[in-house]
C-alpha cells in the first residue's frame, strides 16, 4: 500500500465552520467511502483496496473548523483572544519567586495544593460535584490533561461542546474557588490510548517521528495548539482566568528521542499564546536520568514522585537543574494504574500522608495524580510495554482519595484532615458516598444477531491484511478473513500451524466458523495457534482487537491489526477486511430497536412464555450482539444522589444546573460468568470487560445515563469469546476492582475451543 499524497497537510479554520452559508458540518462520517477508501460500484461483498487507497487526497478536500459553546449551548466562533486581553486583569500575576523560592500570586508567596482531575473521565453532570469535593478536601488548585485525540477524532475536525467542553470545566473550576493547572502536552501519557497523541497520525505517516522535529509532526502539533491555546489565552490568570499552569510536553525524559530542538521549538509555540499570563512548566521523573532530556531552557521543570520516595532526596534532583525557585511534586502518587491479569494496585493511606504533611511544613507545592481518576469509558484505555504488552483496565480508579464513582474514601478524609491541621481551616462539611441504585433483578439477555451486523460497511479487500490505521479506524475491532489456499498440503499427523508474528493485539480465530482459539500480543503472548485440520477452500476468520495503544516509551507508534500470516510456513494472501469500530451509536441503537420489534411480535404470538427463559445458545462462543432491557421502578422509589444536603451539597452531591435535574443513581454492571467485550447502556460505550482476566469484574454505569421510568433501558452486550449458557447482567451498588487474576498453567496460552474441560478453560483463558 502506498498513499497518493505521503505527507499531505489537511486544511483547517479556526473561526466558525468553513462552510458556504455557515451550515453546520457534516455528520460523522462512518461508511469506509467517508473514511477515504474506495469501494467498488459493484454489489460485489469484497472491494479492492489495491491501488485505490488514497484517503489523504480525499481528505484534503475536506472543509473543518471548530466549535466552542456558551452557557445556551450555542455554536460561536473562537473568541478575538488579543481582545479579550485588553482587560484591568493585567493587575493580575502568577509568577515564580526566585528569590522567595515561590510562586508568587499577584506578588505574595502561595503554596499550590492540587490534584488531578481529567474532565475526559468523568461525566460532565458531575464535574461540578467532583471539583467542589476536591476543594472541600483543602486543595486550591485542579490539574486536568488536554486529550489531543478527543478533541481532534479526524484530521481537521475538532469537537469541544458537551462531554469535550474543557473551556466549561475551567469555568466550572473557577466557580468552585480552585485554580487550574492546564497540562496541554501535546503528549499526555494519562494510561490513555497512544498517549493522547491522535492514532491517524500514523495514518497519515506510518513511521512519522513521534515527539520530535518530524516536520509533519510538527505541522499538525502547531496547528492543534493554534486552535486550542486562542481559547485557553482568555482565561489563564494573568488574562483574568483560573489557569496558572500551562505544561509543556510531559516527562520527555522518559522518552528515547531526546530532540533538544523539538522541545526548544515547542517552547515558543506555547510562548506565543502563553506570554507572561501563566507559568510555563515540564513534568518528569525525580532522576538525573530523567531531567537530562526532560529539561527544557526557559521552562520551570518540576519532579513527579510518589508515596514510598523520599521528598528530600527526590527536590534535590530538582535542585541541580533549578537551584532557585519554587519546590514541586508535579505527580504525587496516592495511588497506581493496574493493568488485566494484574493484580489490584494500593497505596498505604499512612505512607501518602506522611509525605503530604511533609510538603506542607516545607511549602513544598504538590499535586496529587490523581484525586479522583474516573473511567476509560469506550475504548480510551492504553497500554504500557515493559517485558511485556499490557493493556489498561476500563476503570481508572487509581485506589485514589476519591473513587471511581467520586465517593470519598478514608484516604480522602485523612488527606482532608492533614490539610486542616496545617491551614487551621476546615472547608464546610465533609461529603459522603453518594445513594447507589437499588435494582437487584437480574437482566436477561437474548442474542439478536452476529457482530458483523455492526459492520462500518461493505468488506474490503488487499493482498495483505491492512492495519487498522491504513483503514483509517482508531478503536474496535477488524474481521480478517482468507482462504486455505488451493496449494496448501497439510503435513501428515500434524496440524496445521496457524502463525500472526505481529498480531496486534488479540485474535479470535474460526476455521470455518468453528472456533479453533485465540492469538494475543500480552502475556501469557500467543502467536501462534494449531489449528484442528485446514483444507484448502476453508474459511479462515480471525477478529482482531485494538486492546489500547502504548501511551509511555519509546513505542508509542503502535500500529494495530493482524499483520502478515502464514499457515505452516506458507504465506497466506487474498484478505478480506470487516471494519468493526463500533463507534456509530445510531447503528447500535437501530439494531437494538429491530430486535426489541421482534421480540415484541413473538410475545404477542407466544405469550408471556417466551422470555420466561433463555435456553443455552448453541452459538454462545461465536462473537455476538446481545440485548437486554428493563425498567426502573418510580422515581420516588430512586432518590437521586442523597436526600439531604448542606449548603455546601456536601452530602448530596452536586450536578450542573444545566441539566435538567439530578441524575438518577450510579451503579455497577457486574459481567460475573462472560467472556470479553464491551457493554453499551443506551447507546453509550461503558468500556470494556475481561473479567475472566481480571481483576476488574464490574463496569461503572453513571446513572445521567439511565431512563426513569416507565421508559425501558437497553443494555447491548458485544461478546467477543463466549456468552455464559444463561445470558444475564446484575446491576450492583459496590465495585469489584479486586476480582482473581488469570494463572496460566502447564504452559496454556490460548483459550480453549469450544467443549473443551473446565479445567483446560481455566488454563487456556488468561489469552
Amino acid at each position: 500500500h502506498t498513499h497518493t499524497h505521503k505527507h499531505a497537510y489537511l486544511p483547517v479554520s479556526v473561526r466558525g465552520w468553513s462552510q458556504p452559508g455557515g451550515r453546520p458540518p457534516p455528520d460523522r462520517r462512518t461508511g469506509p467511502e467517508q473514511r477515504g477508501l474506495t469501494c467498488p460500484a459493484s454489489t460485489s461483498r469484497v472491494a479492492s483496496m489495491t491501488p485505490k487507497w488514497t484517503w489523504p487526497a480525499a481528505l484534503l478536500v475536506l472543509v473543518v473548523g471548530v466549535v466552542t459553546e456558551t452557557e445556551s449551548n450555542e455554536a460561536v466562533t473562537v473568541p478575538d483572544a488579543d481582545r479579550q486581553e485588553q482587560s484591568d486583569a493585567r493587575a493580575r500575576s502568577f509568577v515564580i519567586g526566585y528569590e522567595q523560592d515561590a510562586f508568587l500570586k499577584d506578588g505574595e508567596p502561595f503554596q499550590i495544593m492540587g490534584g488531578s482531575l481529567h474532565y475526559f473521565r468523568v461525566p460532565r453532570v458531575y464535574w461540578r460535584d467532583r471539583l467542589r469535593k476536591m476543594r472541600l478536601a483543602g486543595l486550591n488548585t485542579v490539574s486536568t490533561y488536554v486529550e489531543w485525540s478527543l478533541h481532534e477524532p479526524s484530521p481537521g475536525r475538532y469537537d469541544m461542546v458537551g462531554e469535550q467542553n474543557l473551556m466549561h470545566f475551567i469555568q466550572l473550576a473557577e466557580e468552585e474557588g480552585l485554580l487550574v493547572n492546564l497540562r496541554v502536552g501535546p503528549y499526555i501519557c494519562a494510561e490513555r490510548d497512544m498517549g493522547g497523541l491522535p492514532p491517524w497520525l500514523l495514518a497519515i505517516k506510518p513511521d512519522m517521528k513521534l515527539r520530535s522535529r518530524d516536520p509533519v509532526y510538527q505541522h499538525y502539533v502547531k496547528r492543534w495548539l493554534d486552535v486550542l491555546m486562542p481559547l485557553v489565552r482568555p482565561r489563564l490568570y494573568g488574562n483574568g482566568g483560573p489557569v496558572i499552569l500551562v505544561q509543556v510536553e510531559n516527562e520527555y525524559g522518559s522518552y528515547p528521542a531526546c530532540d533538544r530542538q523539538h522541545l526548544t521549538w515547542l517552547r515558543d509555540q506555547f510562548r506565543a499564546h502563553v506570554r507572561d499570563a501563566a507559568v510555563l512548566y515540564t513534568t518528569d521523573g525525580a532522576g538525573d536520568g530523567y531531567l537530562k532530556c526532560g529539561k527544557i531552557p526557559g521552562v520551570y521543570a518540576t519532579v513527579d514522585f510518589g508515596a514510598s520516595s523520599d521528598p528530600v532526596a527526590a527536590f534535590a534532583t530538582q535542585r541541580k537543574v533549578e537551584p532557585r525557585g519554587p519546590l514541586m511534586n508535579s505527580e504525587y502518587y496516592p495511588g497506581w494504574l493496574t493493568h488485566w491479569n494484574e493484580k489490584e494496585q494500593k497505596v498505604a493511606t499512612a505512607d501518602v500522608v506522611r509525605n503530604l504533611r511533609w510538603f506542607l511544613e516545607n511549602r513544598a507545592n504538590f499535586n496529587f495524580y490523581v484525586f479522583m481518576g474516573g473511567t476509560n469509558f469506550g475504548f480510551t484505555a492504553g497500554a504500557n510495554f515493559g517485558k511485556d504488552y499490557s493493556p489498561q483496565l476500563t476503570s481508572y480508579d487509581y485506589d485514589a482519595p476519591l473513587n471511581e464513582a467520586g465517593d470519598p474514601t478514608p484516604k480522602y478524609l485523612a488527606i482532608r484532615q492533614a490539610i486542616a491541621e496545617f491551614t487551621g481551616r476546615t472547608e464546610g462539611r465533609a461529603p459522603t458516598p453518594a445513594r447507589k441504585l437499588d435494582y437487584d433483578i437480574p437482566i436477561l439477555l437474548e442474542r439478536v444477531a452476529d457482530l458483523q451486523a455492526l459492520a462500518a460497511g461493505p468488506a474490503l479487500s488487499s493482498t495483505f491484511p491492512a492495519d487498522f490505521e491504513q483503514l483509517y479506524q482508531s478503536h474496535g475491532y477488524v474481521l480478517y478473513e482468507t482462504r486455505v489456499p488451493a496449494n496448501f498440503v497439510p503435513k501428515r499427523g500434524k496440524k496445521p500451524l496457524f502463525l500472526a508474528p505481529r498480531i496486534r493485539d488479540r485474535g479470535v480465530v474460526f476455521l470455518d466458523q468453528v472456533r479453533q482459539g485465540v492469538l494475543c500480543r500480552a502475556k501469557p503472548q500467543r502467536t501462534g495457534l494449531p489449528l484442528s485440520g485446514a483444507a484448502p477452500g476453508q474459511l479462515l476468520s480471525v477478529l482482531v482487537e485494538n486492546q489500547g495503544r502504548i501511551n509511555y516509551g519509546g513505542r508509542l507508534n503502535d500500529t494495530k491489526g493482524l499483520g502478515n500470516a502464514t499457515l505452516d510456513g506458507l504465506q497466506l494472501r487474498g484478505w478480506s477486511m470487516t471494519q468493526l469500530p463500533l463507534d456509530n451509536r445510531t447503528r447500535i441503537e437501530a439494531l437494538a430497536r429491530r430486535a426489541d420489534r421482534r421480540l415484541l411480535r413473538r410475545l404477542h404470538a407466544n405469550g408471556a412464555n417466551a422470555t420466561a427463559s433463555s435456553p443455552a445458545d448453541p452459538r454462545r462462543d461465536v462473537p455476538g450482539v446481545y440485548l437486554g432491557r428493563f425498567v426502573l421502578p418510580p422515581t420516588g422509589d430512586l432518590l437521586p444522589w442523597e436526600a439531604d444536603a448542606d449548603a455546601d451539597g456536601a452530602r448530596r452531591g452536586v450536578f450542573d444546573d444545566r441539566d435538567e435535574g439530578p441524575p438518577l443513581p450510579d451503579a455497577f454492571v457486574d459481567t460475573t460468568g462472560w467472556g470479553k467485550g464491551v457493554v453499551f447502556i443506551n447507546g453509550f460505550n461503558l468500556g470494556r470487560y475481561w473479567p475472566s482476566a481480571g481483576p476488574q469484574v464490574t463496569l461503572y454505569l453513571p446513572g445521567h445515563l439511565l431512563l426513569r421510568h416507565p421508559a425501558h433501558n437497553r443494555l447491548v452486550v458485544v461478546e467477543t469469546d463466549r456468552a455464559p449458557r444463561i445470558p444475564t447482567l446484575q446491576l450492583v451498588q459496590q465495585p469489584v476492582l479486586n476480582g482473581a487474576i488469570c494463572a496460566p498453567s502447564g504452559g496454556g496460552t490460548a483459550v480453549a475451543p469450544a467443549g473443551a474441560p473446565a479445567a483446560a478453560a481455566a488454563r487456556h483463558a488468561c489469552c
